[in-house]
């Protein structure tokens, strides 16, 4: 469970229809027929991403805002950090690692790999209490730890950052992270108050597993090194794919 406050949902527009979703999902927490189980958890990750806006819109908004009786939230922050996180990463095969860091003006002799390892946590998190640069800042810690997962030195980092530049997956694990923060955000709190500690844990969890497991199938289909991300270009790539994502998840099959 997180530990800072969330928004809890409006009553009105598109949450009333995830609201009933999520009531079915903890009424089923206990049966033990978890294709049915998933296929509420589907039901209930489609309504969040309708009611935050949806696909195309959310992906596309930098600023929270009313269309209708519907409230379209920002993912301003989110897509800044992916940019940002892709030209890091990007730059790594160009010029290598300490080019890279030096840029950042993080000085790498000075400092452990933990310490590193902190420092480029602290880098990539934005400075503000809003929901999208809450939810970014932890979904880029995730990736950051696992990015030093088993990194002894400066060097094991290089090697495996380099071997992530043939693939988008980092990417598409950040949005998986982010997408699920912004879920925990709007209903931890409003969670444990209707539906007590115990229940509210475990419908995160079933969330949580249940978009990682849907994302495995996800197919990226450009390398983070074939990107630029400081054109205009690059920001349509960091739009389009968390929008490709999100429809991907927001499309649900009875």
């Amino acid at each position: 469970m997180g530990t800072s406050k969330g928004t809890m949902p409006p009553s009105n527009g598109d949450w009333s229809s995830l609201k009933g979703d999520l009531t079915t999902l903890v009424n089923n927490i206990d049966i033990p027929n978890q294709e049915k189980k998933q296929k509420l958890t589907a039901k209930v990750v489609s309504d969040f991403i309708t009611a935050i806006g949806g696909a195309d819109n959310f992906a596309s908004s930098s600023k929270s805002r009313k269309d209708g009786s519907t409230t379209i939230y920002s993912s301003k922050i989110g897509r800044a950090t992916a940019t940002q996180f892709g030209s890091f990463l990007g730059s790594i095969g160009i010029g290598g690692i300490q080019n890279s860091l030096n840029t950042l003006k993080i000085n790498f002799n000075d400092l452990t790999i933990d310490e590193l390892h902190k420092e480029l946590i602290q880098v990539f998190s934005v400075t503000s209490n809003s929901d999208d640069a809450n939810a970014a800042n932890k979904a880029m810690a995730e990736v950051v730890d696992e990015l030093f997962n088993e990194v002894d030195n400066i060097e094991d980092l290089e090697t495996k950052i380099l071997s992530s530049l043939e693939t988008e997956d980092i990417l598409c694990q950040f949005y998986e992270r982010y997408i699920f923060k912004r879920f925990e955000r709007n209903f931890d709190e409003y969670d444990i108050g209707h539906y007590g500690n115990d229940k509210a844990r475990r419908i995160l969890e079933d969330v949580e597993s249940y978009i990682h497991i849907k994302l495995k199938t996800y197919q990226c289909d450009k390398k983070i090194k074939d990107i630029d991300f400081s054109t205009s270009a690059g920001e349509a790539f960091i739009q389009e794919q968390l929008q490709n994502i999100l429809e991907f998840l927001e499309d649900y099959d009875d």
